[in-house]
């Protein structure tokens, strides 16, 4: 089934962190665990709630029925001089690794970004040995800007990152 992009309520809260314990136990790429985001669901609320009155920021949700099957974060930077710029997250739950959930989420972002008249530059950062990840973000215009070394340890491992950037063209008048 074709999850439901849309962006995420400050009511989806118990949802998204009992999603985000559940994806961070299936995969060691992302920054977190199966802790998840550690937080309240009061503080996850409010964190959603912040996220919906910024102009230079955006969570989104994928939802299939009532389950969150994947999600993506982007803030944008606070001060005037880089509130242009900011960094996302994504993450898909292993059952729906495949089926275009996460291409779906980046996509949004980058349909919002062009709209918003503020976001000009998305980064990201992914780890060198997750080589479907960066296919998706090369096919969806990032470029590689550069490698973060010891970026994440896992497990008693270190893993390099690279540093990943897409330009976004203003909206046409």
């Amino acid at each position: 089934m074709t999850p439901e992009i849309r962006r995420a309520r400050p009511d989806d809260a118990p949802a998204l962190l009992a999603y985000l314990r559940r994806v961070g136990a299936e995969t060691s790429n992302l920054t977190f665990g199966a802790e998840g985001r550690d937080v309240t669901e009061a503080a996850e609320r409010a964190a959603l709630a912040d996220f919906a009155a910024r102009d230079n920021a955006l969570f989104l949700v994928a939802v299939v029925g009532r389950e969150v099957v994947g999600a993506l974060s982007f803030t944008g930077g606070a001060r005037a001089r880089t509130r242009h710029v900011g960094e996302f997250g994504v993450s898909v739950a292993r059952a729906s690794w495949g089926a275009g959930v996460g291409r779906a989420l980046v996509e949004a972002l980058l349909a919002w970004a062009a709209a918003s008249g503020v976001v000009r530059k998305i980064d990201l950062h992914v780890r060198t040995d997750n080589a479907r990840a960066i296919a998706l973000y090369e096919r969806l215009g990032f470029v590689v800007e550069g490698r973060i070394t010891r970026h994440l340890h896992v497990d008693g491992v270190f893993h390099d990152a690279l540093a990943m950037g897409r330009w976004i063209d203003p909206p046409a008048d």
